[in-house]
């Protein structure tokens, strides 16, 4: 009977050191084959999902659906002429965040915290390019009014949403159209919990 004392004792304090919690920003650390996704009201976890053409570096740990990464990517929006390809990286990296394994850490009060350092380089590689006839410059002042315009949260964080450029190194892994059609969901106002009700 001490024994088993001992290891329900032993297996509580494993528990509570795989689940830590950290300040304010109640941020849980989970087990890397365990990553809620909280876009999706924690109801999966990231687990590999071949097919995801726009999306393809999230891969091998997904939070979303290879038919839920098309209906976005394929849905009838205006495109962004003028690009440089860098812009295009950046915006079709944003548009992938419902596909992060990582979301626990900043989909938090049903928005993406997003890195304000993020939305500064949205708004310097992109405010050149034209949206509906309009600059994106002229649209927004600056890339908080970008971020915040999608409803999300921009913050000076150690727990947001941030850019790796290192996912389009490989090229091609990568399929971005090379002139850029890719409907920018992000631009029109509309929110990708719209499309799924939180599938």
């Amino acid at each position: 009977m001490a024994d088993l004392t001992y290891l329900v004792k032993l297996l509580g304090i494993l528990v509570l050191q795989a689940s830590v919690i950290i300040s304010k920003e109640t941020v849980i650390e989970y087990d890397s084959d365990k990553k809620p996704c909280t876009y999706f009201e924690g109801k999966r976890t990231a687990m590999y999902e071949g097919g995801l053409v726009n999306c393809s570096w999230y891969a091998s740990s997904s939070c979303c659906k290879r038919t839920e990464v098309t209906s976005v990517f394929s849905s009838n929006m205006l495109p962004l002429y003028e690009a440089s390809q860098d812009c295009r990286n950046r915006i079709n990296y944003m548009m992938c965040f419902f596909c992060s394994p990582d979301q626990y850490l900043w989909y938090k009060e049903d928005k993406v915290h997003v890195c304000e350092t993020f939305c500064r380089s949205i708004y310097a590689t992109c405010k050149d390019a034209i949206y509906n006839g309009t600059k994106l410059g002229d649209m927004y002042g600056n890339g908080t009014a970008i971020c915040e315009a999608q409803n999300f949260k921009v913050v000076n964080s150690k727990y947001c949403f941030k850019y790796d450029p290192t996912v389009f190194d490989a090229a091609t892994d990568i399929q971005c159209p090379s002139a850029f059609t890719i409907a920018l969901l992000i631009f029109s106002g509309i929110i990708y919990r719209q499309f799924y009700s939180k599938l």
